[in-house]
């Protein structure tokens, strides 16, 4: 008996041992995902509030290009391309979709490149101006701003420090190129108010990388001169603690890749002519506004 005892005790000791180690493993492979997670999210914040940084120095240099004078020409034409260039490198970076380090190092080089010629053609402008007190309160400006471009990127580097908070907003799903097309009952486009059946709303969910990917439903509300187009069963989703009449909604599967969505609302009385407004919900969340005009 004594025997069957002892073999039955280290049974169960080698049975806690191995228990023990896989406990021990499954929380070590638990702390290291979540560890990654943690990382990942600080990375897309970092990636998102950059890409905003971008944003604000380029329309801050489309401003400077505005504040720049002179009586010269020729140099004049050459502001008004480059200022041309750099509202061109915004607009590309506003719907740029594969944010990434190295996508955003690309644009950081091309605003660098921008900016010193920027500094090359203010230098040409002083170097005509014949007011010392006009060129030293310029330069004095342009100091002032890139000191200001220098204070709001260390702020932006503080903000990395809340990404809790910022994950939240970051997160909400961006429709981008939103558009509608109207069609009488043949199915063919039409923009005579009068004639329109049906109302095609197309849309693009731009990549998030932070936001919840799966299935979701997207709602659009459209308002007319007569107030909103409902949907046959008249009913509401709630957005931001409120009800609101939508028009009609989709499930999409979102997989945090772009996306494009077309929602298709039925008119059942006659419409009127004017500007028509597009409202998009999803998420219990406002997440974009569009218009169209209907003759």
């Amino acid at each position: 008996m004594n025997s069957e005892n002892s073999k039955k005790g280290t049974v169960q000791d080698i049975l806690i041992i191995i228990l023990s180690v896989l406990t021990i493993g499954l929380g070590i492979l638990y702390f290291m995902e979540k560890k990654k997670n943690i990382q990942q999210v600080e990375v897309n914040v970092e990636l998102t509030n950059t890409k905003d940084s971008l944003e604000t120095r380029l329309e801050q240099m489309i401003e400077e290009y505005d504040n720049l004078k002179t009586n010269n020409e020729q140099i004049r034409v050459q502001l008004l391309a480059e200022k041309e260039k750099v509202k061109d490198l915004l607009t590309r970076l506003r719907n740029e979709r594969d944010y990434s380090r190295a996508k955003i190092a690309e644009y950081e080089k091309e605003l660098g490149t921008l900016r010193k010629i920027m500094r090359s053609y203010i230098v040409q402008i002083d170097s005509l101006n014949q007011s010392n007190v006009a060129l030293r309160a310029e330069n004095k400006q342009v100091k002032q701003k890139i000191k200001a471009i220098e204070t709001e990127r260390e702020e932006i580097s503080k903000k990395l420090e809340e990404a809790s908070e910022k994950v939240d907003q970051a997160s909400v799903l961006r429709p981008i190129n939103i558009e509608a097309q109207t069609f009488n009952h043949r199915g063919k486009e039409v923009s005579r108010a009068r004639n329109v059946e049906k109302i095609k709303v197309c849309f693009t969910l731009d990549q998030n990388p932070i936001a919840k990917p799966g299935n979701r439903f997207i709602y659009v509300q459209i308002t007319g001169p007569e107030g909103i187009i409902p949907n046959a069963e008249q009913d509401s989703v709630l957005v931001d603690g409120e009800k609101y009449l939508y028009s009609a909604k989709r499930e999409v599967d979102y997989q945090n890749q772009s996306i494009d969505v077309c929602l298709f609302v039925d008119v059942t009385g006659e419409l009127t002519k004017g500007i028509y407004k597009i409202e998009l919900f999803a998420d219990k969340r406002h997440i974009g506004t569009g218009s169209f005009t209907l003759k």
